[in-house]
This record gives structure tokens, sequence and C-alpha cells, in this order.
């Protein structure tokens, strides 16, 4: 019989309570430390601990009049800190998990990053259809790919034209790829009135993909998700009418995770 699997370190009960009260007042905003404790399910005098602690460090403000507390803007400023791929890619982990798991195929989420297309976060180690494993890092075509052409697809005009001049000072593969720019406006056209980006073993002959753009609240493209299959089993054709509007909602979540976020910060930071 298996033993269950025991955590070799045993938590920090004061650590844990205090971040039950951050969470709860993020939630409530201004809020009694009564009200407080029982909202976080925390006995009073250790919240009124935990609270005092907290406004000593900065992290929290409380009212004269009445004495409520209330996160501070020291809360936005640490969120500021996150690089922005980062926060993304924490939101995006778990709707990617659940379409894998919806779809079988493996997925990818992947940004532009200094002119290259990297893929930040992998479902093809749980997988049961990828042959692939550590696909974290892995750098991808810009125009080959599904989610290179995504990611171009949901720039504006502006934005799209100082991306291609970086990559065109760069050079390589990426750079000769697009020395047309009527024949690359011409694939991002036919992307948008499709709905989705596709390619069909242009990363690896027996590989095809579909993706769509990720973007932030401020409309600015923050990445794109992709499903991958093999060539041998459907056209992306297929693939889309099979699974484009899963893929959409598994963007649409990460999209409004992103927005939940954005506003929490504003709030933090009023």
């Amino acid at each position: 019989m298996d033993l269950p699997e025991r955590n070799p370190y045993k938590d920090v009960r004061s650590l844990v309570r205090g971040l039950q009260i951050i969470e709860a007042l993020s939630e409530m905003g201004w809020a009694k430390v009564g009200d407080l404790s029982m909202a976080a399910n925390i006995q009073r005098s250790s919240a009124y601990r935990l609270v005092n602690t907290l406004e000593q460090l900065g992290y929290v403000t409380r009212r004269a009049d009445d004495g409520a507390v209330a996160l501070t803007p020291k809360f936005a400023y640490l969120a500021d800190a996150l690089k922005d791929d980062d926060v993304v890619t924490q939101f995006a982990w778990p709707p990617l998990f659940e379409l894998t798991k919806d779809v079988l195929w493996p997925c990818d989420f992947a940004s532009l990053e200094g002119g290259r297309v990297l893929i930040r976060l992998s479902t093809h180690r749980i997988s049961p259809m990828s042959i692939h494993r550590g696909m974290i890092g892995k750098e991808r075509y810009l125009v080959r790919s599904a989610l290179g052409v995504a990611i171009l697809s949901a720039m504006a005009e502006e934005e799209l034209e100082s991306a291609l001049s970086i990559i065109d000072r760069m050079g390589g593969p990426n750079a000769d790829d697009i020395r047309d720019r009527g024949a690359i406006r011409r694939l991002l056209d036919g992307v948008r009135e499709r709905g989705y980006a596709a390619s069909a073993g242009q990363t690896e002959t027996k590989i095809s993909a579909i993706a769509l753009p990720i973007r932030s609240p401020d409309g600015r493209v923050a990445g794109a998700v992709n499903i991958v299959f093999f060539r041998s089993v459907m056209t992306t054709g297929q693939a889309a009418d099979r699974y484009l509007g899963r893929l959409r909602k598994c963007v649409e979540q990460v999209e409004q995770s992103l927005q939940d976020f954005a506003e929490r910060k504003n709030i933090a930071a009023t």
C-alpha cells in the first residue's frame, strides 16, 4: 500500500494566517478587525496582532475615525515588480491545463521577447498525445508557427511595424521570413478573417497547430496559446472545427484573470 506523501516542512502558521488576512482584505476593502477575523476564520486576538504587524510594515493602513483597516498601495508596487510575462504565465496555467485535459492534445503559451517567440508554458508533459517533454524555453519561428502568427495578428499597425523592424535588424531566419512586408500583411489579414492562426509542418514536418492571441487589459498582445496535433490525424481546418471554441474559452479565461488583476491593482493604488 502506498503511503501518503508528506510535506517535509511544517507550515508557518503565522504566515498562513497573515496571508489569509491579506486575501480577506483584498475582497472586503475597508473592514473592522472583528469582521475581518470572521471572514478569515481567525481568532479575534490573532487578527489584531496580525493586522498590527502588517500596519507596522506598511501593508495595512488604519482609519482613525472607526479603526477600520485596508491594504495600502504597497501591494500595487509589489505587483508592478512582476514582469508582465510572469503574470500572464501564472494566469494561463489553470485554463491551459484544463484545455489539455479536455482535448488531450498538448498546448503551449508563448510570448514575443526580444524579437523571439518563446514558449513560456506547456502541457506537453501531461498530454498523452505528446512526443515531446521539455518545451518551456524553446523558440518558435515568427511566421512559420501558429503561435508567432497569432501574436503578430493581434498587433496594431504601429506595434507590428516596430516589432518587424526589430526582427529585421536582428537577422536570421525570422528576418528572412519578413522581408516581403506585403506577404506578411496578406498572411495576417487571412488570419484575422479566418479567426485563428494555423501552421502545418512548418515547425516540425509531422506536427500542426492552431493558435489564438491573448490580449492584455490595455489591448496590447500578451502572447498566444495553441493546440498541437499530428498532421496525419487531422487538418488545421478540422482541428478548428473541433477545438476552436474550447481554445477561445481558454483565452477568454486568461484575459478575464488579467482584467481582474488589473482592477485589483487599480483599487489598491487608490
